[in-house]
């Protein structure tokens, strides 16, 4: 059994987070919780004025923060508000026996999206990835620009095809907690290339073979690793999803999404029988 349950609260979290997304996306999440494939996003804007959460399970040799050392647990949160802005949260703990002030928290980050173009019969959509440096050693950056298409295959089948470059720099905030008074201060550029695992740094590809909105197999290039998995979505709004990254470990994750603003019953039943 996978580490993430041999800690107590992972444990106790995980079967909770399982248990309540059972009672009800409309898109496939990747690792961060954005809509994307397995590591990488897509281009497509989240639907406006929808929420999403969800939990993703990152193995050890592929881990962001302590790599070949501690699997991971992701929880993320997704905003789309406005028709073209999404925000997106994530909190990234290590899993295992740690003390409290070793493990802390976790590690919290802040990533803005923003789709640049619409896509159309001619052309992809395009969209940009920015993580806020504001936090101190983020454990992964998600600065992308990706471009995405859908093309039908068959009834009720079809390609989503996603390419795309991930920045080869990252902003780094080397601070302490206690000195930590300016979101600004000691700001450096560096290069992925020193980290143990480098996330989207370098050339993107995805593909999405899917069957309507009920779920699809996935594969994808994440600039490191050739990654294949599959997903589900059941009541068109929860979403199960599994994968095996570079042929060696398995990643899995579930997210749900909610509508803010739901249409009026009426207007709703005419929508669904389209």
């Amino acid at each position: 059994m996978v580490d993430v349950m041999c800690n107590r609260r992972g444990g106790l979290i995980l079967p909770f987070l399982l248990l309540f997304f059972s009672i009800g996306a409309y898109a496939q999440m990747n690792i961060s919780g954005k809509p994307g494939l397995i590591y990488i996003p897509s281009a497509w804007a989240a639907e406006e004025s929808s929420f999403s959460f969800g939990y993703k399970y990152n193995p050890v040799h592929y881990a962001f923060r302590q790599n070949r050392r501690r699997s991971e647990s992701i929880y993320h949160v997704n905003l789309a508000f406005l028709p073209r802005l999404e925000i997106n949260l994530n909190l990234l703990r290590m899993n295992g026996d740690l003390r409290v002030q070793d493990r802390g928290i976790g590690d919290r980050q802040l990533d803005i999206k923003y789709l640049l173009l619409k896509e159309t019969s001619y052309r992809p959509a395009l969209s940009i990835i920015l993580s806020a440096p504001f936090g101190i050693d983020n454990s992964f950056s998600s600065n992308a620009i990706v471009a995405s298409k859908t093309i039908p295959l068959l009834p009720s089948f079809y390609a989503d095809v996603t390419v795309g470059y991930g920045s080869p720099y990252y902003i780094l905030r080397e601070e302490s907690e206690k000195t930590n008074f300016d979101i600004f201060s000691n700001l450096q550029l560096r290069k992925k290339k020193e980290l143990r695992y480098r996330y989207l740094s370098g050339p993107l590809a995805g593909l999405n073979v899917r069957y309507g909105k009920k779920g699809g197999l996935l594969v994808e290039w994440d600039s490191q690793h050739l990654n294949l998995g599959a997903y589900a979505m059941l009541w068109k709004r929860w979403t199960m999803q599994a994968a095996l990254l570079n042929g060696d470990q398995v990643t899995f994750g579930t997210s749900y999404i909610i509508d803010l603003t739901p249409l009026p019953k009426r207007l709703r039943t005419s929508d669904e029988t389209k």
